[in-house]
């Protein structure tokens, strides 16, 4: 933490959830950069999900048989709530049922933009459910969280470098003339990507549930600019597709991306 005067130190503690919350095989809590905030400036903080070992929790597209984490927030007047960022997932079975989503510490960033006339304290208060999993069941956890916030100039917090690594994992929407098209056939979809390079150890995972098959494997080959895959539907899904987010994520530090197509 940086030498500032110790009220701002000591409200730059309070950034911190007032107690970790264990259940359903994790233990969560709620960070923050800073335990200051400017008015009218976002400020970003994390839920922190610690699992136990040997259990696993879920994406937003949990594959078959999983739940999403789900968040409610409970703000103050005029204070704003950015989405829940997940980063990458990764595969796993769970009683033969293929699945995405986490194992070990997990951190959920999630921005909050205080009203333009913030001034004093603020609590924010978020309840939070998830789902864990092992081999042989499945256990629901739930947690009621508080961060407690002060009008002021940013002050970082022992959980800040956290934070900031947590959001280099988040994929981002990929533009600069990339692009995903989907071709629909009748028991597969075909896909093909333009304007970017795969590298052959990119791991590719469907962010959208129920279009692809949980357990298809992403083999993309290339014919000049484009790079096309074609992967089994989901069981589950009711009529044409209308939209698909794939997210790639190379190994060995490559920022993840993600690519959207939406039917016209």
């Amino acid at each position: 933490m940086i030498p500032f005067h110790s009220a701002l130190i000591s409200a730059a503690m309070c950034s911190v959830s007032l107690a970790a919350v264990r259940s359903g095989k994790a233990e969560a809590d709620w960070i923050s950069t800073s335990g200051t905030c400017e008015a009218g400036k976002p400020l970003q903080t994390a839920v922190r999900l610690a699992l136990d070992e040997g259990w696993h929790t879920y994406w937003k597209n949990p594959g078959e048989g999983g739940m999403e984490i789900s968040v409610k927030w409970e703000l103050p007047e005029g204070w704003k709530a950015g989405e829940l960022e997940q980063p990458v997932p990764k595969r796993f079975m769970t009683g033969g049922l293929p699945g995405f989503g986490y194992e070990g510490s997990v951190i959920f960033p999630v921005a909050f933009t205080p009203p333009a006339g913030f001034s004093g304290e603020a609590k924010l208060r978020g309840k939070i459910s998830w789902l864990t999993c092992n081999d042989d069941s499945c256990v629901p956890g739930n947690a009621d969280l508080e961060l407690s916030l002060s009008a002021g100039p940013p002050a970082p917090t022992q959980d800040a470098a956290t934070i900031a690594a947590a959001l280099e994992k988040i994929p981002q929407p990929r533009e600069n003339g990339a692009a995903l098209t989907v071709e629909e056939k009748p028991k597969t979809l075909l896909l093909a990507i333009t304007g970017i390079e795969l590298a052959e150890n990119s791991e590719i995972f469907p962010a959208t549930p129920q279009v692809v098959d949980a357990a298809a494997d992403f083999k993309f080959s290339k014919a000049g600019d484009r790079w096309t895959a074609e992967v089994p539907k989901n069981e589950y899904a009711t009529g044409p597709a209308k939209e698909l987010t794939l997210v790639l994520a190379g190994k060995g530090g490559t920022a993840p991306v993600s690519l959207t197509w939406k039917a016209k």
